[in-house]
C-alpha cells in the first residue's frame, strides 16, 4: 500500500474517531463549565440532582462504550497516574487512617485524575484543543473578573490576613460561590496570562488590544489578593516570556518601567507585604518566615511515616495529630510525602517527568516543522511557561488532588499526539506533491516520440 493510501486511511480513521466522540466531548465541555463556574452552587437544583456526578458518569460511559476509546491507551504518564491510584488502594491496610482515604482522599484524587482521562480520550484533534483552551481560559476569566466587580461595587474582599499587633488587612478571594482563597485567585491570574499572551493575543489586532486592556486589570486584582506567591508566579511568567522572546531588550525596559510605576502606586500594606518576601524588617515578614519554617514542620510530619505515608487525603489530619497544626501542608511535595510516602512521591515525580517529556518532544516537532505563527506553536509556548510557573507555585501551595496537574498532563499527551498528526499530514502532502510531479514528468520521458509528432 502506498503512502497516499496510508495517509488517506489515517485521515479517515481520525475523522471517524472525532465523529464517534463528538457527543462525549460536548458533555466534557459542559462539565468543564460546571466545574470551573460552579454551576451547582449557583443553581441549587443542579446540586440537588448531583449534576457534575451525572456528567462524569455519562462521559465515562460513552468513552468505554465507544470502540475507538474503549481500549486502554497507556502512555508513560497514564501508567504512573494509575500506579498512584493502585498503590493508594493496596496500602489501605498499612496507612494511619484508611477511613479518611476511602471517604475523602480517594474520591478527591479521582475527581482530579478524571481530567487527565477525559482529556486524553476526547481531545482528539487540533480543533478540540482550541475549544478546550477557549473554555478553560474563558471560565477562569469569569472567576477572576467576578470578585473584582464585587469589590468595586460592594467592597467585597472575602478574606483577611493578620498584620501583627491585632491589625488585619482584607484580601480579595474568589467570589462567594467559588472555593478559592486569595492565593487561589492569584494562581488563576498567573495561569491565564500565558494563554492570553501566546494563544489569544496574536490572533488579530482586536484580541491584542483586548489583551493590553486586560493585563492592567489583572495586575490590579493581583494586588488586592496580597498574594506573595502570586507575585513570584508573575515574576516567573515574566521571565519565561522574556526568555522565549526575540525582543529581550524591549521587554526588559517595559518590565522595569512597569514594575517601577506599579510599586509607587501600591498602598503601604501592599508594599510591606511584598517587601516581606526579601526583607526581615518588613512588618509582615513573620508570616513569610512562618512559611519557610513550615518546610521543617511538614518534613517532621512526613518522617512520622516516611515510606508509605499516612494515607491519600490525610495531610491535614496528619499535621493535626503529629504537629498540632490544623491545616493541609501548603507545599505540594510535603503534602504528597505526608499522604502517600516516599514511594508515592517518586511515582508523582515520574508522572511529572513524563508530562515534561511530552511537552519537550512536542515542542521539538513543532519547532522543526511548523511556523511560529501556528496555533500549536503558540499553545506549546503557553503550556511550557505555565508549567514553569506551576512548579514554582508548588513550593507554596498544595495540589496533589487538584485538577491542574491532570488537565495539563492530559494536554501534554494531546499536544504531542496532535503535533505528530500535523507533521504526518505535512509529510503526506509533500509526498503527494512529489508523486504528482512524477506523474506530470513521466509521460514526457516515456512518450517523447509521440510528443514530437504532436508538435508537427
Amino acid at each position: 500500500m502506498n503512502s497516499y493510501a496510508l495517509g488517506h486511511n489515517d485521515s479517515a480513521s481520525r475523522r471517524r474517531i472525532g465523529k464517534e466522540t463528538q457527543f462525549a466531548f460536548g458533555l466534557y465541555l459542559i462539565y468543564l463549565v460546571s466545574f470551573f463556574i460552579r454551576l451547582p452552587a449557583r443553581l441549587p437544583i443542579l446540586g440537588v440532582i448531583r449534576f457534575d456526578l451525572i456528567l462524569v458518569v455519562l462521559i465515562s460511559y460513552f468513552i468505554f462504550a465507544n470502540k475507538s476509546t474503549s481500549q486502554p491507551k497507556f502512555d508513560s504518564a497514564s501508567r504512573y497516574l494509575l500506579a498512584i491510584i493502585v498503590y493508594s488502594a493496596l496500602t489501605l491496610p498499612l496507612v494511619e487512617w484508611p477511613g479518611s482515604v476511602i471517604n475523602i482522599g480517594m474520591i478527591a484524587f479521582i475527581k482530579g485524575a478524571i481530567f487527565y482521562f477525559f482529556t486524553v480520550n476526547l481531545v482528539v484533534n487540533q480543533t478540540r484543543v482550541k475549544v478546550i483552551l477557549a473554555v478553560f481560559v474563558g471560565c477562569n476569566l469569569i472567576r477572576i473578573i467576578e470578585p473584582l466587580v464585587l469589590n468595586l461595587t460592594t467592597g467585597y474582599l472575602g478574606s483577611a490576613t493578620h498584620l501583627g499587633g491585632g491589625n488585619f488587612a482584607g484580601r480579595l478571594a474568589g467570589a462567594p460561590v467559588d472555593v478559592i482563597n486569595p492565593n487561589g485567585l492569584a494562581f488563576l491570574i498567573a495561569t491565564v496570562i500565558p494563554f492570553l499572551h501566546y494563544v489569544f493575543a496574536p490572533t488579530n489586532r482586536k484580541t491584542f488590544l483586548l489583551y493590553l486592556l486586560v493585563i492592567p486589570i489583572f495586575l490590579y486584582t493581583m494586588g488586592l489578593t496580597l498574594s506573595r506567591s502570586g507575585i513570584l508566579a508573575l515574576g516567573i511568567i515574566g521571565f519565561g516570556i522574556w526568555w522565549k522572546s526575540a525582543h529581550k531588550f524591549l521587554l526588559l525596559v517595559i518590565g522595569i518601567v512597569g514594575i517601577t510605576v506599579i510599586f509607587f502606586n501600591l498602598t503601604d500594606v501592599q508594599k510591606d507585604r511584598y517587601l516581606s518576601i526579601v526583607s526581615s524588617d518588613a512588618r509582615q515578614s513573620a508570616s513569610a518566615q512562618g512559611r519557610i519554617e513550615g518546610w521543617s514542620e511538614d518534613f517532621k510530619v512526613a518522617m512520622n511515616r516516611p515510606i508509605i505515608g499516612h494515607g491519600l487525603g490525610t495531610s491535614r489530619e496528619a499535621n493535626w495529630n503529629v504537629a498540632g497544626k490544623d491545616q493541609i501542608s501548603h507545599i505540594l511535595w510535603m503534602e504528597i510525602w505526608q499522604e502517600i510516602g516516599l514511594i508515592g512521591l517518586v511515582l508523582f515525580i515520574l508522572y511529572l517527568s513524563a508530562m515534561i517529556r511530552n511537552f519537550r518532544e512536542a515542542s521539538k516537532l513543532i519547532k522543526e516543522k511548523l511556523s511560529t505563527d501556528d496555533f500549536l506553536y503558540r499553545s506549546c509556548q503557553a503550556m511550557q511557561v505555565w508549567l514553569l510557573m506551576n512548579l514554582l507555585f508548588s513550593l507554596a501551595s498544595y495540589g496533589l488532588k487538584s485538577y491542574e496537574w491532570y488537565l495539563f498532563g492530559g494536554l501534554s499527551v494531546v499536544l504531542l499526539k496532535v503535533a505528530r498528526m500535523r507533521v504526518a499530514e505535512l509529510s503526506e502532502n509533500e509526498g503527494n506533491k512529489k508523486l504528482d510531479k512524477q506523474l506530470v514528468v513521466q509521460p514526457s520521458w516515456r512518450f517523447g516520440l509521440a510528443r514530437r509528432i504532436n508538435r508537427l
